[in-house]
């Protein structure tokens, strides 16, 4: 995503233009960063070495609504900022598996044997 006033949208958007302005990124190792990368490799683009990995919403919200920085981010993390046309999705496709999906239990307390049975077979799907 990247501001609605942003030089990149007036052009027309590749991943490959993208990666030549600031990037803000999550770290390696998290799902994003995963899915991130996945899509920079199945479309021959490196990041920038001067890219900012953060795990910090509010510093890569900044980066990207003040700056000119294209920051690399799940939709549902800024729903709100979309509907509110404060950010824009770049429109730039991706054939990846999408974003992840967790599943939250709380401790101390058994799953039901349905509850089980439902997360064994998510697990067992493939990607």
């Amino acid at each position: 995503v990247v501001r609605p006033e942003h030089p990149l949208l007036s052009d027309n958007v590749t991943l490959s233009r993208a990666m030549q302005w600031p990037v803000v990124i999550s770290p390696e190792g998290t799902a994003p960063r995963r899915i991130a990368q996945q899509m920079l490799d199945e479309q021959g683009c490196t990041l920038p070495s001067t890219c900012v990995e953060t795990s910090s919403t509010s510093l890569a919200r900044q980066l990207a609504l003040r700056y000119d920085y294209v920051w690399f981010v799940p939709s549902g993390a800024i729903k709100e900022d979309l509907a509110h046309n404060a950010l824009c999705a770049l429109p730039i496709s991706s054939s990846g598996p999408g974003e992840p999906v967790g599943i939250i239990t709380r401790t101390g307390y058994p799953l039901s044997l349905s509850a089980e049975i439902l997360m064994a077979t998510i697990r067992k799907a493939p990607d």
